[in-house]
């Protein structure tokens, strides 16, 4: 995504929300969207410039709507602050090619710091099954990009094999794209667990408060998916993360039952996340 210049930023945000000045703006993140720390008087948000292609404005409305019922369900999670117009979802540019913006509330806490451990990790499950168990209950009338098979290895693949420059290592990797599509539609054949949910649940994606509550933030990725996307598989086989795992399945079963179906999935999720990751990462690098 190109930068987007400061100055303009500031005008829109004092011409479309009850920010007073002065207003600061830091750029935090420019990938598939543009993320701007907002400082404003004493508050913080988080300023959201949806990139163009990224998402539509229903998928936008979708994730703001999640997070709203979330909220209203007691899950801690950021948070869109309407404009003046009572509006979440704000145009920024030319009314002829318009960037689609909303603002965020600013996440309490801070992001963990390692060492990352059990304990962390057992929280981390109990926050995890209540989002789910929360999730159950939302309806959109915005349509969301489902993170299916054709969505997470299909089309990712499709796009990556033809870069990779030896042949035995393009056969390599159509074998083990090809085997993940049949491990997971198998699995799926089982009754995985289908609902909203997050979608890139890393430790990188949530506060943690001084009184160990986990505050959610970017739901980027979220929308109707395998619940089983979000159980940090990528720790199921790691040869130093066993207690780690065993930790977040614990504290998820305190809280949501879990089907056996949906932790043999969860590694092999992770391995397909991977692979999107690929894609999205050629798609939207900046140069």
């Amino acid at each position: 995504m190109s930068p987007i210049p400061r100055e303009p930023l500031r005008a829109f945000l004092a011409g479309r929300y009850e920010l007073p000045a002065p207003i600061a703006i830091t750029l935090i993140r420019s990938h598939t969207n543009g993320v701007f720390l907002v400082r404003s008087a004493d508050d913080r948000s988080v300023l959201k410039v949806y990139g163009s292609g990224w998402r539509t404005e229903p998928e936008i409305r979708y994730e703001v709507g999640l997070l709203d019922h979330l909220a209203a369900m007691g899950v801690p999670a950021t948070r869109a602050i309407s404009g003046r117009d009572g509006e979440a979802v704000q145009p920024l540019g030319p009314p002829a090619a318009p960037r689609l913006a909303v603002l965020y509330s600013y996440a309490p806490g801070a992001t963990p710091e390692p060492p990352f451990t059990a304990d962390l990790y057992e929280t981390e499950g109990r926050a995890t099954a209540a989002l789910h168990t929360a999730a159950d209950g939302f309806v959109s009338e915005h349509e969301r990009r489902r993170m299916d098979l054709v969505y997470l290895l299909d089309r990712p693949a499709a796009l990556v094999a033809p870069l990779i420059g030896h042949l035995h290592e393009r056969r390599f990797f159509a074998r083990f794209v090809e085997q993940l599509r049949r491990a997971i539609a198998d699995l799926a054949d089982r009754d995985l667990d289908w609902g909203p949910c997050h979608g890139d649940l890393t430790l990188d994606n949530f506060h943690l408060t001084a009184d160990g509550r986990i505050v959610r933030y970017d739901f980027d990725s979220g929308g109707p998916d395998w619940r089983a996307g979000d159980l940090q598989g990528w720790a199921a086989f790691h040869p130093r993360a066993s207690e780690k795992w065993a930790a977040f399945l614990r504290g998820y079963r305190d809280v949501r039952s879990l089907d056996p179906v949906d932790v043999a999935a969860a590694p092999y999720l992770a391995a397909a996340f991977d692979v999107w990751e690929m894609a999205v990462d050629l798609e939207n690098r900046v140069t």
